[in-house]
């Protein structure tokens, strides 16, 4: 009888591995090159207006808590642009004018409100000033231990946690800071286009956010006297 020789080992499982991670880089590469190219191809590398975190600093584990106690963990809001603030309850005008314009900053978005989604870092254990939920309507209220933030948040020396606005990019990375006292006017366009250029990038599912407390309309707190 004639010998025949041993089967060939089945490729099969490599080549479907494979062609799996091409189809995955396909995807994702385009995504983050409109997401970083669109930015930074300001002379200089840098954007127009406001500061890359460099490198990046993925959402930690943070200790958060909603404002009825539970615990909430800020990664399962991936897929979202966040927009971050941080300040005490008791919200004085700066933390109001804060919240004021990232509910501006949201509703210039249009049909991209979705993709958005603010969050307001609480940054002790004191009940929330009632006069705050207007400009705070739609905003996630997470109570925050301070020292985490600090450990996590970029702050220029001597700078306060309460002052800034951070964005987190969908997928989970603290991006971009804008100094405390940053021209919201000069803001807006830079956190425009990262949603122009990346209009493609979408989740599949999005996280529903936590319900903040019923609020009256916002109203601009630069026009109260």
């Amino acid at each position: 009888m004639t010998a025949h020789p041993p089967p060939a080992p089945r490729r099969g499982v490599p080549r479907r591995r494979v062609a799996w991670w091409l189809l995955a880089l396909s995807v994702l590469l385009p995504a983050a090159a409109t997401l970083y190219v669109g930015l930074l191809q300001h002379r200089g590398g840098r954007p127009p207006y406001g500061e890359l975190v460099n490198p990046q600093r993925p959402v930690p584990a943070l200790h958060l808590r909603t404002l009825d106690g539970k615990a909430f963990d800020l990664r399962t809001l991936n897929g979202y642009w966040l927009m971050l603030v941080a300040a005490p309850a008791a919200c004085d005008p700066g933390c109001q004018h804060l919240l004021f314009d990232m509910r501006q900053f949201y509703l210039a978005a249009g049909n991209d409100e979705y993709r958005v989604a603010r969050v307001w870092l609480i940054t002790d254990a004191a009940a929330v000033n009632p006069g705050v939920l207007a400009p705070a309507a739609g905003t996630v209220m997470l109570r925050a231990d301070p020292a985490e933030l600090r450990r996590w948040l970029p702050l220029a020396a001597g700078e306060s946690l309460q002052g800034p606005m951070w964005l987190v990019d969908p997928l989970g990375n603290l991006m971009l800071r804008f100094r405390a006292g940053f021209d919201p006017l000069r803001a807006l366009p830079v956190f425009s286009k990262l949603l122009y250029n990346t209009q493609s990038w979408k989740a599949r599912h999005l996280q529903p956010l936590p319900r903040s407390p019923d609020a009256p309309a916002a109203s601009d707190p630069r026009n109260t006297r």
